[in-house]
């Protein structure tokens, strides 16, 4: 029998031929970038080290086969020229054929545009209502994991990672829906439907065996089971059917009281028909698939920040005694202390350390662009429809910007700078760079902020033995660590 090691290395070995043919018919007619195949031992295991030698030793484009895909990785001189001119480099055509979601490319509508728009409009455009909704939740969960502790018992271990994704699902359908939706099945199912659709574009591939030697049948399963399975159990039968109705009921009668609606209403409200004065049946479908794509982007990508956040805070707690010092409150009308938007924006050190386990945390292929037509690039052509990405390690390490200690992190670099963790640039871009740079990155801040600070405000962390383990090096913007977190008491 073929030993999986053989059967590995023999579709390695196809895949690289078949792109090595086409590259070659390709070069017939223009000069492209040079090939590099990197073993999948270095490609997956140590990518950073395996592509940055390769650019150094092949020039600053090169063309790298990874599961049945030939990506052009582009070093950190590439940055601005590539993810800010979308007329030659599509973000839209490039984040959703990476993300396994090509289908919504043929929509008449813009699926990509009209989510920017809904959090635009209706999300940061008054960050301090948002804040406002969700605060409780973060705080709620704090309360609860630091609720075992008291000034005379041990440190205890808490199990944090699924707690808060519970939590950003429960946030989310908040602000997102409305409170009302916020029950423990629509928080679970929630929870989820974010992690079956992060499954489905690919963010667990590289930890998969079976998906990184057969991508193609991989990706053609995982989009039945969450198609198919997944969507309809978890979002169709629940939230999906009451938000239907709700939806059903809009009219274009101007509504009572002074309260905001949630996102979800005032987002519709656009759709009503002037003649109707309904919202047509397409036009629900539409709302509630937009939506859909907005609570897992949010909820699965800011809990993995958080978890990013948590863990190097835990492996350096010398930091927490200056973030509860820069942190102040405001008395709500039950009198109770709560944290607003102006609370968190002016929590200036710790925006400081976001930005710095942001800026080193180790990403490497972080956004992506697809060519729109045949590209010229540094003396080279790159085909129509190529992804290109530019290497973040490289640009968030470089010392020509950030000095002989770009590789070493200081939590409080930025304090003072003008710089928060939400201003992206050329050598910092976390949240993408352009036109396309996330437009709710404000909120993704404000939430990382609210449970940072809701969390020290009831306990002190450490991280077991200092150390937490990169679960997937090629993958860190959308897979967590793994460390062990315990909670100390505040007065231990």
């Amino acid at each position: 029998m073929i030993s999986a090691s053989s059967l590995t290395a023999i579709c390695i070995l196809a895949s690289v031929l078949a792109i090595r043919v086409l590259h070659r018919r390709s070069s017939q007619s223009s000069n492209l970038p040079p090939l590099v195949a990197i073993p999948d031992e270095q490609l997956f295991g140590n990518p950073r080290h395996a592509y940055e030698t390769a650019l150094k030793q092949y020039g600053k484009i090169i063309g790298v086969p990874r599961k049945n895909r030939l990506e052009y990785i582009v070093d950190q001189t590439f940055v601005a020229e590539v993810l800010t001119n979308d007329k030659v480099y599509s973000f839209e055509h490039g984040t959703l054929s990476m993300l396994n979601l090509h289908i919504l490319l043929a929509l008449p509508r813009s699926f990509m545009h009209e989510i920017d728009r809904v959090v635009q409009d209706h999300i940061v455009s008054d960050l301090d209502d948002s804040v406002d909704r969700i605060a409780p939740v973060f705080d709620k969960l704090a309360k609860k994991l630091a609720a075992p502790l008291s000034s005379e018992c041990q440190p205890i271990a808490v199990e944090i990672d699924s707690e808060v994704h519970r939590m950003m699902a429960e946030a989310m359908l908040t602000l997102i829906l409305g409170g009302h939706y916020a029950s423990a099945a629509h928080i679970a199912s929630t929870a989820r439907i974010a992690v079956a659709i992060a499954t489905l574009t690919g963010i667990f591939e590289n930890m998969s065996w079976w998906s990184r030697t057969f991508p193609t049948v991989g990706r053609t399963w995982n989009w039945f089971k969450v198609m198919f399975i997944a969507i309809p159990y978890h979002f169709v039968l629940g939230i999906g059917w009451q938000a239907f109705s709700e939806l059903s009921a809009i009219t274009d009668v101007e509504r009572s009281g002074t309260r905001k609606e949630p996102v979800i209403m005032s987002f519709a409200r656009k759709f009503i028909d002037k003649k109707t004065h309904r919202i047509s049946l397409i036009d629900r479908i539409w709302i509630l698939s937009v939506i859909l794509g907005l609570i897992f982007a949010s909820v699965h990508q800011t809990a993995v920040v958080i978890m990013w956040v948590v863990c190097e805070l835990a492996k350096r707690p010398e930091y927490i005694q200056e973030f509860r010092t820069d942190t102040f409150t405001e008395t709500s009308e039950d009198g109770a202390q709560r944290l607003t938007y102006a609370s968190l924006q002016n929590a200036e050190r710790l925006d400081s350390f976001i930005r710095e386990v942001m800026r080193t945390k180790g990403d490497t292929l972080s956004t992506v662009r697809q060519t729109v037509s045949d590209t010229a690039l540094a003396g080279y052509v790159i085909p129509k429809g190529s992804f290109v990405i530019p290497l973040a390690t490289l640009a968030n390490e470089d010392e020509n910007h950030y000095g002989e200690n770009a590789k070493v992190f200081v939590g409080d670099r930025w304090v003072g700078t003008g710089k928060p963790a939400t201003m992206v640039s050329p050598n910092y871009f976390p949240f993408g760079l352009g036109r396309w740079a996330c437009p709710g990155r404000g909120l993704a801040v404000a939430e990382i902020k609210l449970f940072i600070l809701s969390l020290i405000a009831h306990a002190n962390l450490s991280l077991e033995n200092g150390e937490y383990r990169v679960v997937d090096p090629l993958n860190v913007t959308s897979v967590a660590p793994k460390g062990r977190i315990f909670l100390h008491p505040l007065f231990s």
